[in-house]
């Protein structure tokens, strides 16, 4: 008996009847602003990049990405790729006088990223599971001196 439990949880799982193409995976970038101007100079690459079609590629490639194309005529600003994740945070590039190439492989980063804090590899910081023993500190809770 024990053998015929142990053969039938090792069996392969029985196909699905949900097309192949759906999954459950959701993008943690939810929308990618591109921020351009008409007159400087900096901004050439941009101006390339969305006049090349790219901009529209990139919103079929991805769906659930929302693709805002915004004019900044503030002057002294470059052009900047922003990214807005699901977590709240938001990501910006300065893509100054890239090339167009440049500036779809620096939207893609920030596609493929997943919006949290860039945490240091050498010295992770500590966190425990547990309560201090000694509880937590507060000044209110010295003793009056005299």
């Amino acid at each position: 008996m024990a053998s015929r439990v142990l053969r039938r949880s090792l069996a392969a799982p029985l196909p699905s009847t949900a097309p192949a193409s759906s999954s459950a995976f959701v993008l943690p970038c939810k929308k990618l602003v591109l921020s351009y101007s008409e007159q400087q100079g900096s901004h050439r690459g941009m101006r390339a990049f969305l006049g090349s079609g790219q901009v529209a590629r990139l919103a079929e490639r991805y769906p659930s990405v929302e693709v805002v194309v915004e004019r900044n005529e503030k002057a002294g600003r470059h052009p900047q790729l922003r990214g807005v994740y699901l977590n709240g945070r938001t990501k910006e590039i300065c893509v100054r006088n890239l090339p167009p190439s440049g500036i779809a492989a620096k939207a893609q980063l920030l596609l493929d990223s997943s919006g949290a804090k860039i945490v240091p590899i050498r010295r992770p910081s500590v966190q425990s599971t547990t309560e201090s023993v000694r509880g937590v500190w507060s000044a209110f809770h010295e003793e009056q001196r005299q």
